[in-house]
Order: C-alpha cells, then structure tokens, then sequence
C-alpha cells in the first residue's frame, strides 16, 4: 500500500470513530431525561404509558395525564420506540403553576433547551385536554337555537358523522350566514337526566336536584354552505358525536386545547350536580358540572377537590358517639363556565363521583 492509500485510508478510519462517538453521545442524550415538567423522553422499545408514569410520577395510574399532554398520541395503547412525549407530573395540578420551583431546563419542539425561568415567564403552567370543543354545559334555561336540523341529504339514516350533507331550519330572528361555522347539539331538561340516576344515593341527589339545569350537550360542527327555498344547506366539517335529525345549531367559537391552571377559591364551597354522559358515577378523564358558575367568582382553570362526608365512631367522644369525617376522592378542573353552573373534567379520582359529592379548594 503506497503512502497515499494509507493516509486516506487512515483519513477514513478518523472519519468513522468520529461518528460513531457522536452517534453514542446522541444515543445517550435520548435515552432517558430529566422527569420534570416540560422534558421529553424518547420512547424505548418495551414503554408504556402505564411504566412511564410509574418511573416518572411514582404512580401508574397516572398515565391518563400523561395521554392528556401528549395530543399526538391517538391510541394511549399504542407507543412505539423512537416517539418523543412530554412528561408531567401530578404534581402539576396540584402546584397550579404558581412557582415553578424544582423545575429542570425543558426542551422546545425544536429540541433546543431553555432554561426554567424563561419557560415559566414565556408561558404559564397549563392542562392539556384535547377533547374541550366536545365539552358541552349546562343552564338553568336553554339558549336560543339560531336553527334547527330537519332533514339529511338521499338518506333515510338517522345519524350522520363528518362530510355528510344536512338541511336546516333558520330562526328568523337569527339569520344565518353563509361560510359561518355552527356547532350542532342537542338539549336534555333536569328531569330527563335525573330520570337515568337510578343507583344515586337519594339525599344526595334531592340536595342538589333544584340546581340542575338544562344541558346542552353538543354533537358537531357545520359549515353552512348555501341556501335554498327558505332553508340552509350546510355540511358536517366535525363530528364529536353522531349528528342526528332535530339537533339544534348555534354559533362556532374555538375554545383552546390549553386550559391555564388557577388556584381555587379558598372561600369556594359546592357540590357536584352531574355527569356529562348522565352515568350514575363518574371518574377521571370524565366530564361533569358543579353548581357555581361565574356569578360565584369560578373562573376557567381553577382547580378543586371533591369529597364526602363518612361516619365514623370515635371512642373519645361520650357513648361513642359518630363522627362526620370529610373524605377526599379526586380532583377536578374548570374548563368552561357559565353564569350559574360550570364544566368540569375530573383529573383525578379514587372512587366514583356521584351527584350531591361535595368540592371546595385544594390544600
């Protein structure tokens, strides 16, 4: 081998050990990060989202939040090795982002790191929740529909999902406008819901009963697209749930998948009303409403613990009398108001929350 082939191929080796150093350092930058707020961790082959939370949080049945931070994730069952996903804390909520203590540096989408301070002042601490257009609310009287659906295009079915065709009936009073968006929903009365709370403890519910009000429980989005013969023709651009004939439309307005978290109201005292779906019992990743609203002072973000009294014999009190112990079974964030009741998302909870369960600020 001449002196030239030797110093290319000596070149080459240099080359190669150079990158296979820097390949190493990358691999183990990947590995595993900081479990603070706002870091990412690379997924390895094996993860799930049920150990993720149990190395990070110190509790598995976390994973939920875990989901809730992480939008690109469709399935929680399906991770694969190489994703990037943010990691939380619980400790998040209970914190409401006031001071950001303890945090370590985080990571853009970029991948370029910033430090904590600048982090906490560029953007406060905020809760996730994907599905928040889909939230419906409740009160004590029903909005007035600006139409109403009345027909479906060709088709004898009696729901429809995305891209399909409907036929409304405007208001006169509300004219619709070509182009705009509408959000499609249905209305359920105070009695129809209580009528499904079959297994509710009955002092609870009859507490609690005159503040239910009317939900609007909402179903799509629709473009109205034009106007014929005195009616609007719109298509169906989103489906939260299957549209159906005599659903009611009022105006489109995007709320933010990025709820700010809040301290709650120490003064703050209430109780649950409802479920959203109208289940006897409700828990985490559910939605619910709780009876104040924003003539009460709760804001969107503020956060509380829900509880119930449990009685309980003390041998310390004269012929052992009982004892009405409070019970904490989970925790649950404001994510829309209204002027007498507002929606809530459980975020975390121990046992089933049921109508008539008490809730006041967090410790």
């Amino acid at each position: 081998m001449d002196i030239k082939a030797k110093l290319r191929y000596a070149a080459l080796l240099s080359l190669v050990l150079l990158l296979s150093s820097a390949v190493s350092i990358l691999a183990d930058t990947t590995k595993e990060v900081s479990s603070e707020t706002g870091v990412y961790y690379t997924v390895k082959k094996g993860d799930t989202l049920w150990d993720l939370s149990q190395k990070f949080s110190d509790d598995p049945f976390t994973w939920p939040d875990l989901w809730s931070k992480n939008g690109q994730l469709s399935n929680p069952h399906l991770i694969y090795p190489g994703q990037k996903i943010k990691l939380i804390r619980r400790s998040d909520i209970d914190k409401y982002g006031a001071s950001g203590e303890g945090q370590a540096s985080s990571v853009d989408d970029s991948g370029a790191m910033e430090g904590t301070d600048a982090v906490a002042k560029a953007e406060p601490q905020s809760y996730y929740y994907s599905k928040i257009e889909r939230a419906g609310f409740m009160k004590k009287e029903p909005i007035h529909p600006h139409g109403t659906v009345f027909k479906l295009k060709g088709t004898d079915q009696l729901m429809l999902g995305a891209g399909d065709i409907i036929y409304i009936e405007g208001d006169q009073e509300m004219p619709l406008v070509i182009g705009a968006r509408y959000v499609t929903y249905r209305t359920f009365t105070p009695k129809e819901m209580t009528a499904r709370l079959l297994d509710v403890d009955r002092k609870k519910l009859n507490r609690v009963r005159d503040e239910i009000g009317t939900l609007h429980y909402l179903s799509g989005v629709v473009e109205i697209i034009g106007e014929k013969d005195g009616f609007f023709i719109a298509r169906i651009t989103d489906s939260y749930r299957s549209i159906k004939l005599n659903d009611k439309i009022m105006p489109y307005k995007k709320r933010s998948r990025h709820i700010p978290i809040r301290e709650g109201l120490s003064s703050m005292e209430g109780e649950i009303l409802i479920a959203e779906e109208g289940e006897t019992t409700f828990g985490q990743d559910m939605v619910g409403f709780i009876n104040r609203g924003t003539r009460d002072g709760i804001i969107k973000g503020q956060v509380y613990s829900v509880y119930y009294y449990e009685k309980k014999v003390s041998d310390n009190l004269i012929k052992g009398k009982s004892l009405m112990v409070p019970v904490t079974i989970g925790n649950i964030l404001v994510i829309d108001t209204q002027e007498e009741t507002s929606t809530v998302l459980v975020t975390y909870s121990t046992q089933g929350l049921s109508p008539g369960d008490y809730f006041k600020a967090s410790k």
